[in-house]
């Protein structure tokens, strides 16, 4: 299957490496090689525990990201976009030096907001990626 072939078969990705949905989604996607991933907050997927930082949560929520990725065969290398949430857009410095120790080059393509998340959330992160023709 190419990029530009019609997707046959859509199927979910559910993991208990990653935090769970707390509403009516999936953890992410397959849809032939694209892997799109729901937003990932920094809730431990063992307890559900919201660290009280946002450095905390940033890292707590890339690893719910690298585990929904391991769940589709996937790494943080076959991410091509990610969507970042930051409840105080002043934090941005903070949250793109750790964003920064996760990703390498070449970095996925980025936008990254300033939002009004749910609750005590300060950050959430969502992805795209692509599966290598040899693993679809």
């Amino acid at each position: 299957m190419t990029l530009e072939e019609p997707v046959s078969t859509i199927t979910p990705i559910i993991t208990d490496a990653a935090a769970a949905p707390s509403a009516s989604y999936s953890q992410g996607i397959v849809a032939g090689r694209l892997v799109v991933t729901a937003g990932q907050v920094g809730r431990d997927a063992a307890t559900g525990e919201l660290p009280a930082t946002l450095a905390g949560q940033v890292e707590s929520a890339i690893a719910n990201l690298k585990a929904v990725l391991a769940a589709a065969g996937l790494d943080l290398s076959h991410v091509v976009k990610t969507t970042c949430f930051l409840t105080r857009i002043e934090d941005f410095p903070e949250f793109d030096a750790i964003y920064r120790k996760h990703f390498s080059d070449p970095l996925p393509a980025r936008s990254t907001v300033g939002v009004v998340l749910a609750g005590d959330l300060l950050f959430e992160i969502e992805a795209l990626a692509v599966k290598p023709e040899e693993v679809a």
